[in-house]
């Protein structure tokens, strides 16, 4: 922890961490594009983004890229969302906002329009040039900007209008409403019959199995941590956000195992998962992703709240903003999941 404050108080040292490799990837362009365009920026980014967007393989100087993640672009993209939690943590001091329940309350509009608008361009939605940013991981950075378009328009009405129900976090969480609003209405018109493209079949079973499932493990934890007196340190996994990261990692968990392998045998059409370290895990043994996933993230709450409580005391919206992250991780990719499979597209 005193590593992490000397770095946090050199101030020149994260611009001059996060420009390098901008910077090196740039002369490496310009002296070698065939390389670095064709051999890095293609095969591990553009070209999976592409062919996701046109549900088809496509090529690039013989390089063939298909709709999945692979091991090096997780990796950056994993560091892209540690720049953007940092980024956005420092915005929130600049502003003097906690990041607390409200806070996580105001996002909840924007973590649904990411991953409500990612299924609709599953169906064939939106069209070209205009489908390329609603598909992962472009649909959420434009979910950030938007979410920090709305804040900035917050803060400055708030500024303006000296009235109590007029603060940043209102506004952002009514601004994300009037920006999801449309698009459920759109998913709901699918899920009752005017479906505009190839549909297997709405499925509001699966839905209704899923749910299920998560209510029992939320209600069990809750329980185990509310009256299973013999261990008071238990009572940490009852908060409100930490019930919330468990429940978006089960509703990932789940809702890939079932949409994957069918294990019920409600007969779903194949699905694929695109992402290696889960789908190691699940070639081992299908259940055992969401198992991982729920044994990772108690562990990380453990972390947290109970063996480093104290050190990152000094950072009071380090760890509320972390754990943020890491509930969007697991309910935005296991949202889309479901309602995919709900959608039957």
């Amino acid at each position: 922890m005193q590593n992490l404050k000397k770095i946090t108080e050199k101030r020149w040292f994260i611009p001059i961490g996060l420009l390098s490799p901008l910077l090196i990837l740039i002369i490496g362009y310009v002296l070698f594009p065939s390389i670095i365009y064709d051999q890095f920026i293609w095969k591990y980014f553009w070209g999976p983004i592409s062919s996701d967007a046109l549900s088809q393989h496509v090529s690039h100087n013989g390089i063939v890229a298909a709709q999945k993640f692979t091991l090096i672009s997780e990796i950056i993209y994993g560091v892209l969302v540690v720049i953007a939690l940092y980024g956005l943590m420092q915005i929130l001091k600049k502003c003097d906002i906690k990041i607390d329940t409200k806070f996580f309350i105001a996002i909840i509009p924007y973590v649904l329009y990411g991953s409500v608008v990612r299924v609709l361009e599953d169906a064939e939605f939106f069209t070209e040039p205009l489908v390329y940013w609603f598909v992962t991981p472009l649909v959420y950075f434009q979910t950030l900007f938007w979410f920090l378009l709305i804040l900035l328009i917050g803060i400055i009405l708030s500024k303006k209008i000296k009235k109590s129900f007029i603060t940043p976090l209102n506004v952002v969480f009514i601004g994300g409403l009037c920006l999801l609003t449309p698009f459920i209405y759109i998913t709901s018109l699918w899920m009752l019959g005017n479906q505009w493209s190839y549909s297997n079949g709405v499925r509001f079973d699966i839905f209704i199995l899923v749910n299920f499932i998560l209510f029992t493990i939320i209600v069990s934890v809750y329980g185990v941590g509310k009256y299973f007196k013999r261990y008071p340190w238990l009572i940490i996994y009852t908060g409100i956000i930490n019930l919330s990261m468990i429940f978006g990692h089960m509703l990932d968990g789940f809702a890939s195992w079932i949409s994957i392998y069918d294990p019920f045998n409600m007969g779903l059409p194949a699905y694929i998962e695109k992402h290696p370290a889960s789908d190691m895990l699940m070639q081992i043994w299908p259940p055992l992703f969401p198992i991982v996933k729920f044994l990772l993230i108690v562990i990380v709450i453990y972390i947290f709240d109970i063996i480093y409580k104290k050190d990152f005391e000094e950072y009071p919206r380090l760890v509320p903003l972390l754990k943020i992250g890491i509930f969007i991780l697991g309910f935005a990719p296991g949202l889309r999941d479901l309602l995919r499979v709900c959608m039957g597209v």
